[in-house]
């Protein structure tokens, strides 16, 4: 169902018949993602931002927008020339961020150096939002954060669940390393340390994954936290079943861009007691939250409950973000200057806005009031959006769709 549900979506966002004049006047939104191997975190990000602009008729502010898709594919070179490209425009406002950390953590710099105004509904790694020396921060985010999650997994195996032997299995990136130091100093905090630390390879293998598996059982864990995309997840999970051991498993949302579930059985599942970190939409469809109903009926008629939709933290999150994005640029072209700024102009105008957001905006997860503040050394938190508060387990029911995990 999600399948078609996404396509009648696309249609939506790329189908507009637009004169040249008029193209010459709309304002463009980049989605910086990988619409090729993590396609459906993608379109259920680029679901939920249509959703909330289609709410203001694709027009804040009486601005008309375009959204454009870059797909990157998982490629940090393909990532840095759309930003090259964005500095380049007469015309692109703003780049709503994808799945993966790698192209924020890589080009960090050069998109605070450049004025490339970044959004970020996924993408979790803690550094990417804490600003480069000497540079105005331009990388806003409302999706986890990791420099505040580490903590949040730790909490819930240890003083919840009752694990005393925490293993750390993370892919070998600048997400994983980052990772590595937040949840080995939140077991310090409670006098602990990793009982093993395992880092593997993107497309790790079978034998691989077995491997990485034995050493596991030889350590004793009792839990095991785990950060992956969702085909390596796969493979690890399986070879954890497979090893026989008795070891929970708390992973990352990073094996939900794809194919996870198709892959790793209930029985796996179960047996691995597997909790997915998310944040809280699940509780709050629970709650019949009335911006969660109205944005599915909107995105998605003929689905009834978030579990229908692929990837689905991507679309709340997307729609959020898009809300506030909004807000921020009707708050800017009050601004006499808005009508005749250049685009470099526009793009300093929303970003100050984003850190002074007057009015609350209304969202799924929360009513952001504001969502960001302004950015200076030592507000780590400035341009981040949720917080640990915001941070939520779901587990997969046995048709693999994802539920509240209670």
């Amino acid at each position: 169902m999600f399948a078609k549900l996404v396509t009648l979506a696309v249609i939506g966002v790329f189908a507009w018949t637009v004169s040249p004049a008029q193209a010459e006047e709309e304002l463009e939104i980049y989605i910086d993602a990988d619409f090729s191997i993590s396609a459906a975190a993608a379109q259920s990000i680029e679901l939920g931002v249509q959703t909330a602009l289609n709410e203001v008729d694709n027009a804040p502010a009486g601005e008309r927008v375009r959204l454009i898709r870059m797909d990157h594919r998982s490629n940090v070179k393909r990532a840095g020339r759309t930003y090259e490209t964005y500095a380049r425009s007469e015309r692109a406002l703003a780049i709503i961020g994808g799945k993966q950390s790698p192209p924020y953590l890589a080009h960090k710099d050069f998109i605070n150096a450049n004025g490339i105004l970044t959004l970020l509904p996924w993408s979790a790694a803690g550094p990417v939002t804490r600003g480069s020396e000497g540079l105005e921060n331009w990388i806003f985010r409302l999706s986890v954060d990791d420099a505040q999650s580490g903590n949040f997994f730790v909490e819930n195996a240890v003083q919840k669940d009752g694990c005393t032997r925490v293993a750390l299995i993370l892919l070998n990136t600048g997400w994983g390393r980052a990772n590595q130091k937040s949840l080995t100093a939140a077991l310090a905090d409670r006098d602990m340390k990793p009982i093993a630390t395992e880092f593997f390879s993107s497309a790790i293998g079978e034998a691989s994954a077995i491997s990485l598996a034995a050493r596991i059982k030889r350590s004793q864990a009792d839990c095991a936290v785990m950060l992956s995309n969702w085909d390596d997840g796969a493979l690890i999970m399986n070879s954890l079943h497979r090893a026989d051991m008795g070891i929970r498993v708390y992973s990352h949302w990073g094996i939900m861009g794809g194919g996870f579930a198709e892959h790793v059985s209930n029985e796996s599942r179960r047996a691995l007691h597997l909790k997915i970190l998310q944040t809280c939409a699940l509780q709050q469809e629970r709650a019949g939250n009335p911006v969660l109903q109205q944005a599915l009926r909107r995105a998605a008629p003929n689905a009834s409950a978030l579990k229908e939709l692929r990837a689905a933290t991507g679309f709340v999150h997307g729609y959020d973000l898009t809300r506030v994005l909004v807000a921020a640029i009707e708050q800017a072209a009050r601004q006499e200057s808005w009508a005749t700024a250049e685009i470099v102009q526009k793009r300093v105008m929303v970003r100050d806005a984003l850190e002074r957001i007057e009015r609350p905006v209304e969202g799924i997860l929360n009513t952001y009031n504001p969502p960001f503040s302004p950015f200076e050394p030592g507000m780590v938190n400035a341009h981040e959006a949720l917080g640990q508060q915001d941070l939520c387990f779901a587990q997969f029911s046995s048709e693999g769709q994802l539920e509240d995990a209670g």
